[in-house]
């Protein structure tokens, strides 16, 4: 179940890390964990003059992407349209404020920037695609108060120049996700297999990912109470550090939170809170990161190896919008990362998706990375864009009451295992 994937450097800057590097004198792996570009997040009320200072942020980081685009160079703000005349070449970047299909099946899209509104005519493929929110850009030429579109463009990841980030020494990442501790459904005899098998001297595991959901956390839906096997989520986190505590001390877990972990729903999400962690906080293997969050691991004589970590919240509504994803993503989910990593945005519409206003648009896809992991759809998915490792880690909580109502399978225990001095992966089954 092996396959290959490549990758593609970026630029990196290391004034922007918190290097947190394990050098015991134990006869142990040589790790090295590097959380990149960690956002400020803020508890107080966001008002309007915070959204519109949120927004203006990600037109800004989007523009930028986009203008790397040739066919974007000569872009011009929406204002400046009105003084063309008709037949003109057009090109621009804006949101996409609304869409309406004509009888023709093409649609029409307003299109909205700093300066203000502007319609756009673009083919029925490309409007089924379009959603709210997200920043495009549009080239065509002028019908007079409409942009006759002959392309919509996104900021997209660039074709790789070269070959893939690598390391010098032969260690590995494995990924995991949503263990729900706390539920009936959880599957504790295959993650003690799992920790027993780290324990061994059977692989070469030196990271170890976990994207979210921790826990199955409390209240989180009507009648959860009855499919809870621990109601207190305190302890349901002291059930994990039981678990954490069998791996051993020289694999570095990396961990971000979950729509079901003890964090605010709005993302970005804060790291998880240290309270939820009496035993372990202190352990230098492991890593309370927010979500989302790029980690670089493995920096040692080499670049390392760029991990984005989304746990996934926003690809059931995101999935809902566009036909060619609800046909496959939840089966395959890896789909929707690829289509979010062509919009360079995790969650592109507001109000879907809880979203909190804190300058910064974080969920900005700006840093290419190496590898994209995430969770949230309880399946399983390697895959490969542009040289991107995208893997959906797999989940270890059988399938729910709430799954079997709305047909949805599982492909729990899964374990995916990168290679990071070949960029290969495989699957292990637990």
């Amino acid at each position: 179940m092996e396959k290959e994937f490549g990758n593609i450097s970026t630029k990196f800057d290391s004034s922007k890390t918190v290097e947190i590097k394990d050098s015991g004198d134990r006869n142990v792996k040589e790790t090295k964990v590097d959380v990149m570009d960690e956002h400020d997040i803020t508890k107080e009320e966001k008002d309007v003059p915070e959204f519109l200072e949120y927004f203006n942020n990600r037109y800004d980081k989007m523009k930028k992407l986009l203008q790397r685009r040739q066919e974007m160079r000569s872009a011009t703000t929406l204002n400046r349209l009105e003084r063309k005349s008709e037949g003109d070449d057009a090109a621009t970047v804006a949101f996409v404020k609304d869409k309406y299909s004509t009888d023709s099946g093409k649609f029409i899209v307003e299109l909205e920037d700093k300066t203000g509104t502007f319609k756009a005519l673009v083919d029925e493929r490309e409007g089924q695609r379009l959603v709210p929110d997200e920043v495009i850009g549009v080239s065509g030429s002028m019908g007079g108060d409409i942009i006759y579109a002959n392309s919509v463009i996104r900021p997209d990841l660039p074709i790789p120049q070269s070959g893939p980030n690598t390391t010098e020494e032969e260690i590995q990442a494995a990924y995991i996700s949503d263990l729900h501790i706390g539920s009936k459904d959880t599957l504790h005899n295959r993650m003690d297999r799992f920790a027993d098998w780290l324990a061994s001297d059977n692989h070469n595991i030196g990271y170890l990912f976990i994207p979210g959901d921790l826990v199955e956390g409390v209240g989180i839906y009507p009648g959860q109470k009855e499919e809870l096997e621990i109601e207190d989520i305190y302890k349901q986190y002291r059930r994990f550090e039981e678990w954490f505590q069998k791996i051993p001390e020289d694999i570095q877990v990396i961990a971000s939170p979950g729509n079901h972990d003890i964090t605010r729903l709005s993302e970005p999400q804060p790291r998880l809170p240290e309270k939820a962690f009496p035993e372990i906080k202190d352990y230098n293997n492991f890593h309370r990161v927010q979500n989302p969050q790029m980690v670089r691991i493995h920096g040692i004589r080499s670049k390392g190896i760029k991990n984005l970590m989304y746990h996934g919240y926003s690809f059931d509504d995101h999935v809902d919008k566009i036909k060619e994803l609800r046909e496959k993503a939840y089966e395959e989910p890896h789909h929707v990362m690829i289509d979010l990593l062509k919009r360079r945005h995790l969650a592109p519409t507001y109000g879907d998706t809880m979203l909190s206003p804190e300058g910064d648009d974080s969920l900005v896809i700006d840093t290419e990375p190496d590898v994209m992991v995430s969770g949230h759809f309880h399946s399983h998915a390697n895959s490969t864009y542009k040289g991107v490792n995208v893997i959906c880690a797999s989940s270890f909580q059988a399938q729910t009451d709430f799954q079997k109502r709305v047909g949805h399978e599982p492909d729990p225990g899964k374990v995916t295992l990168l290679d990071l001095k070949t960029r290969k992966t495989s699957v292990k089954q637990f």
